[in-house]
């Protein structure tokens, strides 16, 4: 392996793009395989992020990004770039603005034209390497060949900065421990700062969200039923509105990390990009368009699909009772805010794809926010987590959703019965004492409940059991406790759910 390092990139406005270029021994020109971030193209994993366990063995492994010796050894360049203002690349680091995308373009054109290159060249990493993918890939550069986008959000009002419009503020901690140590001291633009001051969706936002529409490049997009933090909607979301012609839907479970570079995700990343980089037609048959990991239990079970959601799905209704759901509607009642309600299956049941709560409350107050989460029980009663992105030590609940009352505007262009889409462009104030509708987007989920065991759906005030990744900022919270739950009659309140049959 050649490792050629500190490589300057020159951008459009003069600003240097610094690389890494770790490439096979040999003269014969080699597909690319690139990334981009802000994290340190030079910062060896087990040096930088001890919290997880080096995955994928190497000298030169990097946090989030393919492994060189292992890609270089196949055939492939791989290129590490240190985004504009990070590492030792020059320039003010303003996250995910146009300008990022228009390096990233950059650096994928210089790949291009190298004698090294065969001008082929593909963006693939986690999480901001995934997005910055999804970003450059809108702007269409002419040696990007593919996509491979691997837990990482596509739409960053709803997905990570304000979801469900309320404030996300564990960007602060992220913020803290993995940007501001790569700061190179050019100035920056705060991030934390710039969610707070921002509310609503507006330019500052729809720059940084993906025009799906312009990403016409095959695209692989691995998402994780346990990034209900963060990542999943956006790949599913990225999936399904990407105009590409070849496009590849995966969700598996595990942490955020170890996926990526497991035996069998290495060998549908290699089999995808010797489709669309290395020329082999026939690399990719037999893959369907959508592979999930369907959950079973503590297990999980493999299973190829035509579409998203699954065409074959009954959209049901279990309908909030007091402390019970149910498939019958129940007399007009209600119920105090927070609650819980349970259904316990009386067969198998399956419940595969995007949910809604539609939940009518009322209030004293002209705002709150919904915390929604669905959790499952064994048939003795015993919790069964999902894996969170730490991994199977670091539960979480099986889906989750949220929204802030005064954000319940809906687009009606775009929402569909099992997925409500918020407008997030004014402040509806509640009226108080008023029964409200809230149609709550609960991100897509797989549960299997098997006879005895028990759906919760946990409708709640706070969400600070979710640790880390709960949104618990008290400048921003509107609390509702002592709120109203209306239930049945002309406030039905209920869970609009995916059942797959057998």
């Amino acid at each position: 392996m050649r490792i050629d390092r500190d490589v300057t990139v020159p951008t459009r406005d003069g600003t240097p793009i610094v690389i890494d270029v770790f490439r096979p021994d040999g003269e014969q020109p080699v597909p690319v395989i690139a990334s981009m971030g802000p994290y340190g193209k030079d910062v060896h994993w087990p040096e930088r992020y001890p919290m997880y366990e080096l995955v994928d063995q190497g000298d030169h492994m990097v946090w989030e990004t393919p492994n060189p010796e292992w890609w270089t050894e196949r055939g492939y360049a791989v290129v590490r770039a240190d985004a504009r203002g990070t590492g030792k690349s020059a320039g003010r680091l303003d996250v995910f603005s146009r300008k990022d995308a228009e390096d990233f373009y950059d650096v994928i054109e210089w790949c291009g034209v190298q004698p090294w290159s065969t001008g082929k060249v593909a963006s693939s990493g986690i999480s901001w390497y995934a997005m910055m993918g999804w970003h450059v890939a809108a702007l269409q550069p002419p040696h990007l060949a593919a996509v491979v986008a691997w837990e990482g959000c596509t739409d960053f009002y709803r997905e990570w900065g304000r979801q469900g419009g309320i404030y996300t503020n564990a960007t602060e901690s992220w913020w803290q421990r993995q940007i501001i140590p790569q700061l190179n001291g050019a100035g920056h633009a705060s991030m934390p700062d710039d969610l707070r001051s921002h509310e609503l969706l507006d330019d500052w936002y729809r720059e940084r969200t993906v025009d799906l529409a312009k990403v016409r490049v095959p695209v692989l997009s691995a998402g994780n039923w346990g990034s209900i933090h963060l990542h999943l909607r956006g790949n599913i979301e990225g999936w399904l509105d990407a105009a590409s012609e070849h496009k590849w839907l995966v969700v598996h479970v595990g942490s955020h990390i170890d996926p990526y570079y497991a035996d069998w995700a290495k060998d549908l990343q290699l089999r995808f990009l010797q489709r669309f980089l290395g020329g082999d037609q026939t690399a990719m048959d037999g893959i369907p368009p959508v592979r999930l990991a369907i959950r079973r239990g503590h297990d999980v079970e493999w299973r190829d699909e035509k579409n998203w959601p699954l065409p074959r799905t009954q959209w049901r209704q279990l309908y909030l009772g007091q402390k019970e759901l149910g498939w019958h509607q129940p007399a007009e009642d209600r119920a105090p805010y927070p609650a819980t309600f349970d259904f316990t299956a009386t067969e198998r049941l399956e419940l595969t794809g995007p949910l809604a709560l539609r939940l009518w409350v009322s209030y004293i107050a002209d705002d709150l926010d919904v915390f929604v989460q669905l959790e499952q029980y064994d048939a003795d009663g015993q919790r069964i987590p999902a894996i969170g992105p730490g991994g199977a030590a670091t539960p979480v609940p099986m889906g989750i959703g949220w929204l802030r009352a005064s954000h319940r505007k809906l687009d009606p262009e775009r929402t569909l019965p099992h997925r409500p889409w918020h407008s997030h462009d004014e402040i509806q104030p509640l009226e108080p004492g008023v029964p409200t509708l809230l149609a709550v987007e609960i991100w897509p989920t797989s549960i299997t409940l098997g006879p005895g065991q028990r759906l919760q759906l946990r409708v709640q005030a706070d969400d600070d059991n979710m640790g880390l990744l709960a949104h618990n900022d008290l400048d921003d919270r509107k609390s509702g406790h002592g709120a109203t739950i209306h239930l049945g009659g002309d406030y039905a309140s209920h869970l609009y759910v995916p059942v797959i049959p057998n």
